[in-house]
């Protein structure tokens, strides 16, 4: 990318905040509600210019009341988003009187900057959704699969697979961290996921709270950062250049398949004959071929994987430390961090990751398991797989055993 299309980008975003209206269509009970606040609430008619923003909401017919609010902001969006903040601590306000009220609004509202004629509908996005699933080459239509059955297994995968103490300890984690895609603000989220690792995890009893959650939780996090590398890349080319990649795995020696055969092909220097074709395969591909690039770089000998696993172990342990302050300002001070919404995302990911790798190592055990022994050794078998790449020669290339070791096959 030249310097020239990378300032024209930037230069697309505005650096200072306007003013916005946003309208949103709320239930009658709201508007009073909201209208005894002094705030600006009127009837909805269908002739003004937010009529067909409003209609968009699947519960429109219940939202005969317009409620206006007033942001400064950097975009339409982040003004659209604190209205919706607004409502929702109004909602929760309306919690604490013993009858209620029916608090209702729409996700779908309009925005326009303040003495414009028009605006633009935007709906408000949950962070925590199912993601669809991309569409398949040739078809404009996004193909859904069935995840039932996963989701059966991964079920009967907790159940049969940790003793009775445990399964209904990492069942109240999974719960308490469901609360986070049903709440209606971000403060909630944080605080739900947060508080599910610490059911996940045992109690601190010597060190600070912090050190020992991120002591426990890092090594479930970062165990198994090096398959989910090959996997993203792997997955990424397949969609265009299955046959071909396929065909250029079977023609290594291996055993392997899929995308641990797609690792030795990229990490292993015995196959640089493959690798040149994989690169000429992708040469028209400079997005995917510069993916191929990084991971091979990452992975190229010792030095580089123990720089790739100590880089990202250190990324994971800073980002926990930064979403327990975040949750600690929440809910000491009162305080809202600007960055919430960014650290959510990061780990709403930490969890599932965490979760993943403690079910999986479960599941390689005999008898039922107990929570905490898991993650302990967890964090041993990390630990063994750090010293022995210490240990090795700083410029030595990787082996099959080291392949194999990086995607936890041993």
């Amino acid at each position: 990318m030249g310097r020239k299309t990378l300032e024209k980008f930037l230069n697309c975003f505005e650096a200072k905040q306007r003013r916005y209206i946003v309208q949103a269509g709320v239930t009658r009970d709201l508007g009073n509600y909201l209208r005894g606040l002094e705030f600006d609430v009127h009837t909805r008619l269908n002739a003004d210019s937010y009529a067909a923003s409003l209609t968009k909401n699947s519960n429109t017919a219940l939202l005969p009341t317009v409620f206006g609010w007033s942001a400064v902001a950097l975009d339409p969006h982040s003004a659209m988003n604190s209205a919706y903040q607004f409502l929702s601590a109004q909602r929760a306000i309306s919690f604490l009187d013993p009858y209620g009220m029916h608090c209702e609004w729409g996700d779908t509202m309009h925005v326009t900057l303040h003495r414009a004629k028009s605006g633009c509908a935007i709906t408000k996005a949950d962070f925590l959704e199912n993601k669809q699933r991309p569409t398949s080459p040739g078809n404009k239509r996004p193909q859904r699969v069935t995840r039932a059955r996963t989701i059966s297994n991964y079920a009967a995968d907790i159940a049969r697979n940790f003793d009775g103490a445990s399964t209904e300890r990492l069942l109240s984690s999974i719960r308490t961290a469901a609360l986070a895609r049903t709440s209606f603000n971000p403060e909630n989220r944080l605080i739900s996921l947060w508080s599910a690792i610490e059911v996940l995890l045992s109690e601190p009893r010597d060190d600070a709270r912090i050190v020992h959650y991120a002591r426990l939780v890092v090594p479930c996090i970062v165990m198994r950062h090096t398959r989910r590398q090959v996997i993203a890349v792997y997955n990424e080319l397949l969609p265009r250049y299955r046959s071909r990649l396929n065909t250029l795995t079977r023609s290594m020696e291996t055993e392997s398949h899929g995308h641990e055969a797609f690792a030795e092909l990229v990490f292993l220097p015995d196959n640089q004959q493959h690798q040149a074709q994989l690169c000429t395969l992708l040469a028209e591909n400079p997005l995917a071929l510069h993916r191929v690039f990084k991971l091979q770089r990452d992975y190229k000998n010792v030095k580089a994987v123990n720089a790739t696993i100590d880089d990202h172990a250190d990324r994971v342990r800073w980002q926990i430390h930064r979403v327990y302050r975040a949750r600690n300002q929440l809910v000491h001070a009162g305080r809202m961090p600007t960055y919430l919404e960014s650290i959510i995302l990061n780990l709403a990911e930490y969890y599932r990751s965490a979760v993943a790798t403690i079910v999986g190592r479960a599941k390689r055990e005999e008898e039922a398991s107990d929570i905490d022994q898991i993650v302990s050794e967890i964090g041993i078998r990390y630990g063994i797989l750090c010293n022995h790449f210490r240990k090795s020669k700083a410029d030595s290339p990787l082996t099959l055993g080291d392949v194999a070791k990086l995607m936890g096959r041993i």
